[in-house]
């Protein structure tokens, strides 16, 4: 099994030349989940998650029994209709799923809470337009402080958890986008070191046979070592006190939508809080054992 985890789409030729491999698949739809999966762990591969991208509401979504013990993440326009979205929740809470929405519309942020409230999995993907950096720090603080009990939210629960000061942490993991961990590559074997690469055609590679020795490859170690450029270039990233978990992805945006520093400052403060809390919780275990 190679040492990268390939996220790809569901195609029926492509997995066929897949093997003992593990691998993010992307479906057509959600109808195809329970097919997709089980094509997809064929021929030894393991499926880490099933992933669906989808432009339309989540209470839209057609979530069925069979999905169960299918590992899941759907990523949705919005939440549309409460009270249909209460109807299913029974069900949802019965699979191995984790929800995104997208910043771009700011009631999903209030979705969100309300989605981690009733202990379900969820996350924030993070779109084109400039958002509202006081409600991510509302999002943020609910998640990190919040003594109520709720679902995990993303990607604030990754960085509160796996923050070392001596390592960076590159919550794109979240999203399926970290060079270290996944490679992405399309039907016809173009390989690219994320999503947004693959779809603009930003490839690293070419062929399946060029994933054994990946770490060879200069465009490769080029992508790796990417983030050493805010410091050759003296960007205004480099400065930053929280740039081991921002790592300049929003360097982009922020001349025109300032609040990115204090955000991730705030962050920092949480995950301290954060990681002091799991440590008494572990303390009290180990007590009453």
């Amino acid at each position: 099994m190679r040492e990268h985890i390939l996220v790809c789409p569901f195609d029926e030729s492509l997995l066929s030349r897949l093997h003992d491999e593990s691998l993010v698949v992307i479906a057509p739809n959600f109808e195809q989940i329970p097919h997709v999966y089980h094509t997809a762990m064929q021929r030894s591969n393991r499926v880490i998650c099933v992933v669906v991208y989808s432009k339309g509401s989540l209470a839209a979504v057609p979530f069925h029994e069979s999905w169960k013990g299918i590992p899941i993440a759907i990523y949705a326009g919005e939440m549309g209709p409460f009270k249909e979205f209460m109807m299913r929740l029974p069900l949802i809470r019965d699979l191995n799923i984790r929800i995104f929405l997208n910043s771009d519309k700011k009631e999903n942020f209030t979705a969100l809470h309300i989605i981690s409230s009733l202990h379900i999995n969820c996350g924030l993907e993070f779109g084109e337009s400039d958002f509202d950096w006081e409600a991510l720090n509302d999002l943020m603080t609910y998640a990190l402080y919040g003594k109520v009990h709720h679902g995990v939210m993303e990607p604030f629960q990754f960085i509160a958890s796996r923050y070392n000061p001596e390592r960076l942490t590159d919550f794109g993991t979240v999203y399926f986008n970290n060079p270290n961990i996944y490679l992405h590559i399309d039907k016809d074997e173009n390989i690219a070191i994320s999503r947004k690469d693959l779809q603009k055609g930003n490839f690293i590679a070419k062929g399946l046979n060029e994933l054994n020795d990946i770490k060879k490859n200069k465009k490769f170690e080029e992508a790796l070592h990417e983030w050493q450029n805010f410091f050759l270039q003296n960007n205004t990233c480099a400065f930053c006190p929280s740039w081991r978990v921002c790592m300049g992805k929003f360097t982009d945006t922020i001349e025109r939508n300032p609040g990115c520093q204090k955000f991730f400052a705030d962050l920092m403060e949480a995950t301290d809080h954060f990681l002091a809390s799991e440590h008494k919780k572990r303390e009290r275990e180990v007590w009453q054992l």
